[in-house]
Formats: C-alpha cells, sequence, structure tokens
C-alpha cells in the first residue's frame, strides 16, 4: 500500500522573490515611462512576461497583472531610482521581484508594491483565495496505521504529528 498519492490537480505552488528580470529598454525610455505611470508599454517590454507567454520559463505558471512601478534598483532608503545621478551608476529599472503561482484552484486577490526602504528593492505582496482539501485526521492516522510504505533518504522525509503521534511520512516523486 502506497502512503500518498500524486495528484497534480491538487498542487499548488508560489514562486516568489528576486527573479532578477529585466525590461528590455533603454534607461531613459524606461523612466520615461515609469513618470507616466504607462505600466502596460514596460509590461511589454519585461523580459519574464515574454518568456511566460513564449512557454519558454515557468510554463504553466502565472503572474498577476503589473500595475505597479518597477520593484529595483533604488537609492537605499529613497524614493529615487539609482541613476537619476550617472555619477552614482545606472542600473535600468525593472521588476526584479516577482511572486507567481502555479495550480488550479486559486484566484489572485491582490498583486501590489510595498514601499518598504529598507533596500534597493521594493518589496510585492500577492493575496489569494485557495480551495484546500479538508482531511479527517482519524483517516489519516488509520492510513498510516496500515501503511508498508518505506523510507529511503533522511532528507525526504516529514515529521507529522497527528493526535498525538509522530508518524514519518515519505515525501517525493509519484507512485
Amino acid at each position: 500500500m502506497a502512503l500518498y498519492t500524486c495528484q497534480l490537480t491538487r498542487l499548488r505552488i508560489f514562486w516568489l522573490g528576486d527573479l532578477n528580470y529585466r525590461i528590455n529598454l533603454s534607461y531613459e525610455r524606461t523612466r520615461e515611462l515609469i513618470s507616466k505611470k504607462d505600466w502596460s508599454k514596460l509590461v511589454q517590454s519585461d523580459q519574464l512576461v515574454r518568456e511566460l507567454k513564449k512557454g519558454r520559463a515557468f510554463d504553466g505558471w502565472s503572474e498577476g497583472t503589473l500595475k505597479f512601478a518597477p520593484t529595483y534598483k533604488y537609492e537605499l532608503n529613497s524614493e529615487k531610482y539609482r541613476g537619476e545621478d550617472p555619477k552614482v551608476g545606472r542600473r535600468t529599472p525593472a521588476w526584479c521581484d516577482r511572486i507567481l503561482s502555479f495550480g488550479k484552484g486559486m484566484r489572485l486577490l491582490s498583486y501590489q508594491r510595498t514601499e518598504l526602504r529598507l533596500s534597493d528593492h521594493r518589496p510585492v505582496t500577492a493575496s489569494y483565495m485557495v480551495e484546500v482539501e479538508v482531511f479527517s485526521s482519524r483517516k489519516l492516522q488509520k492510513a498510516l496505521t496500515f501503511t508498508d510504505a518505506e523510507i529511503e533518504k533522511e532528507e525526504n522525509i516529514a515529521e507529522m504529528e497527528v493526535d498525538g503521534v509522530i508518524s514519518l511520512l515519505r515525501l517525493g516523486g509519484c507512485k
């Protein structure tokens, strides 16, 4: 008896962080579009958006609409993009900070940047409505009692506490 099953229809993943994608425009053109808040023209030149559309990166993943200013590269503790003073060094602003999602049963409610000034990035946030499966701890305990699953590698093991009993679950590929 297998302890787990793989059902990709239930899989939901969030990938977030500094993905380091850039905008394929000059510094001057990018700054011009930012000053006009013309996010749609900037999005057309965004590397990640292009790769997602072509299926060359994060195939099957989705991202919310970029309706905010690029999140990188700011002067520390400032609202200024680095490069307004060419002597300091110039980096074209970009949406480096992203949140992507994969899976069904999710609905994006909001996608925005925050105005924290602790680094040269502005963090992004997203809120989702996610369908979840509610399981019965009694049924899980019964499944754990009657399983003959093998434990292979320690890094593929997770502890799970059910009704005060610690059980080991094998994580990894589908069987």
